[in-house]
């Protein structure tokens, strides 16, 4: 192999080492829970957290969401249960993260929404503090 072969070799050797590392720094951490938006719809869209758990949310669909709490599921208009609240802001493509406060109270039921969207048919969820 001549000296351009090997340096190609060395490069994509160290792409691939790169991209590892970065794949893996973004990655989500053990005890994270991973909430995933997908066709205007959330998956789970019943969320089982303990205190203390960080929620990845992942908008996987090229229009703009966001997961933001609501003490009303009639209403859905941004706010806490007890003292569980959320708002990962309008994003497209992409992650955000919010944090279940580590006292948050075992059977806390937390309806979750879009304030894009602000209906039923685009996907409404429920978080359960377990």
């Amino acid at each position: 192999m001549g000296g351009d072969g090997m340096r190609m070799t060395r490069m994509i050797k160290g792409w691939g080492l790169g991209a590892f590392l970065v794949l893996t720094a973004c990655g989500p951490t053990e005890g994270d829970t991973i909430l995933s938006i997908a066709d205007f719809d959330y998956t789970p869209n019943n969320l089982q957290v303990e205190p203390g758990e960080t929620v990845r949310v992942r908008n996987l669909d090229t229009a703009a969401h966001s997961a933001t709490s609501s003490p009303s599921s009639a209403d859905l208009v941004p706010g806490a249960v007890e003292n569980v609240g959320f708002d990962t802001g309008e994003f497209v493509m992409g992650e955000r993260e919010f944090t279940v406060p580590a006292d948050a109270v075992p059977g806390t039921i937390v309806t979750f929404y879009c304030t894009v969207h602000r209906d039923y048919r685009h996907g409404v969820g429920k978080l359960v503090v377990q």
